[in-house]
């Protein structure tokens, strides 16, 4: 039989019936190991470190809080996450096409699992296709804006409600992907791409 990798996972999911429901089916299985539940992406971005898991389990109907379209903008410090929609209602199309796969909650118990390890092993053999792009997600360019405009990691924090941990993550990102050290050279960047214009600047 072939053998699987362990995951750790993430549940987000607002009933905390269905959290300790999913929960307790997947930790009867060796493949998973459930690290944290939360009941809103809010939480989830409060509390979380990246390390701590591999896949997030979450209910799509979260992410109508959220301006962003692209669901994996909210995600992007985790990027090689592996992200499954939590099914027991009706959820549009266009918003199931940013997860790598779904499961849902009617499906026979004994099924879930082994369709989660599928969606798993297929989303890692894209992630291992190597990429050329650089583009910075929504969350990303909003916080260059900040940067440009002097901001700090604290104020930025405040003024997107997240923790400073993630801003920190999202500048990491935005280093990564320009190859740009300095907040003078990431000004410089915001500019020239027409984010910011120079009445913006502080």
């Amino acid at each position: 039989m072939k053998q699987h990798k362990k995951y750790k996972v993430i549940i987000i999911e607002p009933s905390q019936i269905i959290q300790e429901g999913i929960k307790l089916l997947l930790e009867k299985h060796p493949c998973f190991q459930v690290t944290a539940c939360f009941s809103d992406i809010q939480s989830f971005e409060d509390k979380i470190r990246k390390e701590d898991f591999q896949m997030i389990l979450m209910n799509p109907i979260l992410v109508k809080f959220y301006k962003p379209v692209n669901i994996r903008n909210l995600f992007a410090n985790y990027s090689n996450c592996i992200l499954i929609a939590i099914i027991y209602q009706y959820v549009a199309a266009e918003t199931l096409h940013h997860f790598d796969g779904s499961m849902d909650i009617y499906d026979e118990a004994w099924t879930i699992p082994q369709k989660i390890i599928q969606i798993a092993e297929s989303a890692e053999q894209k992630n291992e296709q190597p990429t050329d792009c650089i583009e910075l997600s929504d969350r990303e360019k909003t916080i260059l804006i900040a940067l440009a405009q002097g901001l700090t990691n604290k104020e930025i924090a405040d003024k997107l409600y997240i923790s400073t941990h993630t801003v920190i993550s999202h500048r990491k990102n935005i280093v990564r992907k320009t190859g740009i050290k300095t907040v003078s050279g990431l000004t410089l960047y915001a500019l020239f791409n027409n984010l910011i214009s120079s009445d913006d600047l502080l």
